[in-house]
């Protein structure tokens, strides 16, 4: 366990910051989640185009519920539980830790709440839509947000690599439970090269890909002109 818990700082400060400020400032803007509020509204217009109101209240409670107990076992029981220090905030490697804006996150880090989040809401969406493209993009979208957390030194490597576990195991389970309730509005799924195996078009999905590659430019745009004071 020594062994591993050395492997594992080691492997964060290899992974964090540099003495880029166009890094830092990219690193610093792709993990605030007001950054993404461009995706979430396509994800919305999705959605409805392509449900009823009633079916489309349903993935959105569905997803609300996930998102809550995500947060409730990660924040609620197992950072408190667990308390084991961010690395940020970490006496031992603390001092080593490069950050940005003086940013450290709270005190404890196991496991990474951005990871569990990220990646249960991408794994519950590619069971939704069942389109390869969307799905190598959410894992994409993942990747990228969750490594911004090794990057600014706010978690360990093996906080990040728990918190994914986590998140795709829950957003396994509550697709499971949003398709059994689904059943009941017993919606037609259409066969056409027009759909996705569960009735989304694919010309909205492909909108909803654009959209997120746009969201990146725009998010490094900003970044290459914002200063850090």
């Amino acid at each position: 366990m020594e062994e591993l818990l050395q492997f594992d700082q080691q492997a964060t400060l290899a992974l964090n910051g540099s003495h880029s400020l166009f890094l830092d400032n990219l690193m610093i803007t792709v993990t605030n989640t007001f950054s993404w509020s461009l995706l979430i509204a396509m994800l919305l217009y999705v959605i409805f185009k392509n449900n009823t109101w009633k079916e489309g209240l349903l993935i959105l409670l569905t997803l609300g519920l996930m998102i809550f107990v995500a947060d409730r076992i990660c924040s609620g029981w197992v950072k408190p539980t667990v308390a084991r220090w961010r690395p940020t905030r970490d006496p031992e490697i603390m001092y080593l830790i490069d950050t940005v804006l003086n940013y450290r996150g709270g005190r404890f880090g196991f496991f990474s709440g951005h990871a569990c989040n990220t990646f249960c809401m991408a794994t519950f969406l590619a069971c939704l839509f069942r389109s390869t493209r969307m799905t190598v993009v959410l894992y994409f979208w993942c990747i990228t947000t969750t490594f911004t957390r090794l990057y600014l030194g706010v978690h360990y490597l093996g906080d990040v690599t728990v918190g994914l576990c986590v998140g795709i195991l829950l957003g396994l389970l509550f697709y499971t439970l949003y398709y059994r309730l689904q059943l009941r509005f017993g919606k037609v799924r259409l066969i056409s090269g027009q759909f996705t195996a569960s009735g989304y078009l694919r010309s909205d999905l492909n909108a909803f890909v654009t959209v997120i590659f746009l969201n990146y430019i725009l998010i490094t745009i900003f970044s290459l002109t914002r200063g850090i004071i």
